[in-house]
C-alpha cells in the first residue's frame, strides 16, 4: 500500500503466473502452514520408499486442502450473511477461484518429491530440502512486497530477509510448541 492509499482503499495485489492469478496473502499463508507441516513430520533416516512418499504427499497436499476447503466454507458463509442472500453460482466461482490457490502451494513441493523419490534421495534430505524451498518463497515474497510498496531495490534485499526470518521463527515456535 502506497502512503497516499488509505485502509479503505484496495488494489489489486495479485500477480500473474503464467496462466494463474495469486493473491500473495494466500500464498504466504499457505506456505507458512506447509513448512510447519513439513517440520513437524516425523521422518526416519532412510530412502524414500513407496510409504513414505505417500505420507509426504500427504503431508504436502492435506494441510492444503483442508486450508481451501475452510476458507471456503467460511467465505460461503460470509458471502450470504453480508449480501444477506442464497449464494449464486458466480459466488461459488469466484470462492473456488480464490481458495483454489491454498493447492497451488503443494504443487511444486510435490513435483519435486516424485523427483526425490526416483532418484532415491534420503527423506530427511527431502524434507529439508521441501522446506527450504519454502524459506525461500517467503524471501521472494518478501522481496515482492518491497517491490509493490514501491521501496528502492536495495531494501527489496532487507525485506525479503526478514520475510524469511519471520517463517524460520514461525517454524520453530510451532516446532517448539509440538515437542
Amino acid at each position: 500500500m502506497r502512503l497516499n492509499q488509505t485502509m479503505d482503499e484496495h488494489r489489486d495485489t495479485r500477480l500473474k503466473v503464467g496462466p494463474i492469478w495469486v493473491d500473495p496473502r494466500i500464498i504466504v499463508y499457505a506456505t507458512l502452514i506447509q513448512i510447519t507441516a513439513f517440520a513437524l513430520y516425523n521422518e526416519p533416516d532412510a530412502p524414500i520408499g513407496v510409504q513414505s512418499f505417500l505420507q509426504l504427499i500427504g503431508v504436502c497436499v492435506v494441510p492444503m486442502f483442508v486450508l481451501a476447503v475452510a476458507h471456503g466454507f467460511s467465505e460461503a458463509l460470509d458471502v450470504q450473511i453480508r449480501n444477506q442472500r442464497r449464494m449464486t453460482w458466480r459466488d461459488r466461482l469466484a470462492i473456488f477461484e480464490s481458495n483454489i490457490q491454498f493447492i497451488y502451494v503443494a504443487l511444486l513441493p510435490s513435483a519435486v518429491l516424485v523427483i526425490l523419490w526416483v532418484l532415491g534421495w534420503n527423506e530427511i534430505a527431502a524434507v529439508r530440502l521441501i522446506l527450504g524451498m519454502g524459506i525461500v518463497s517467503l524471501f521472494f515474497w518478501g522481496a515482492y512486497a518491497a517491490h509493490a510498496a514501491g521501496l528502492p531495490r536495495w531494501r527489496w534485499f532487507s525485506f525479503a530477509l526478514g520475510y524469511a526470518t519471520l517463517g524460520m521463527i514461525v517454524v520453530t515456535l510451532e516446532v517448539f510448541i509440538a515437542h
